[in-house]
């Protein structure tokens, strides 16, 4: 099991010729690393909408932003 930090754009990339959201995530070991790449992934300016997600290893959400 481990942290997981998400991100996922709130609007379909047309140039991607798919219908889904476009997303990434990052799975770490330790609650001190997710926070970091937590940090990194907040604290951007973007021009499309972004829901970040942190889960913990026991699969519940810690943290959820709408940037």
């Amino acid at each position: 099991m481990s942290w997981v930090v998400r991100g996922q754009f709130s609007q379909v990339n047309v140039g991607l010729g798919g219908d889904e959201c476009e997303w990434s995530a990052v799975h770490v070991d330790t609650q001190e690393e997710a926070e970091a790449w937590w940090n990194c992934r907040v604290n951007h300016s973007r021009s499309q909408r972004v829901v970040h997600t942190l889960w913990n290893p026991q699969g519940e959400v810690v943290r959820v932003l709408f940037q």
